[in-house]
């Protein structure tokens, strides 16, 4: 599947609920630096809110952010079910012209 890291981030958040940077990071395979910036820009968005309870940071998506999500989810589901369907071979009739 073809999701770039915002969209994991998402994803993960949908499938886990409220997480912090550290373990979001770890989910989606990112660095805890590269997880923070991320979610900045998801906030800025209004995908992801964050509240501070010191030290942590916990994310969470907002309404928005939960449809979005979803959505990848259906795509994400969909591409898979593609994959696994048999795909007819190359000298079937409706691959001749």
């Amino acid at each position: 599947m073809f999701l770039t890291v915002q969209h994991k981030i998402l994803v993960t958040l949908l499938e886990k609920g409220p997480l912090q940077n550290s373990h979001i990071a770890k989910s989606v395979g990112i660095t805890e630096q590269w997880c923070s910036e991320m979610i900045n820009i998801l906030h800025a968005e209004g995908l992801v809110e964050s509240e501070f309870k010191p030290p942590r940071r916990i994310n969470k998506l907002t309404h928005r952010g939960v449809e979005i999500a979803k959505r990848l989810e259906e795509i994400s589901e969909s591409i898979i079910d593609l994959k696994t369907t048999k795909m007819p071979s190359p000298n079937h009739k409706i691959w001749q012209v």
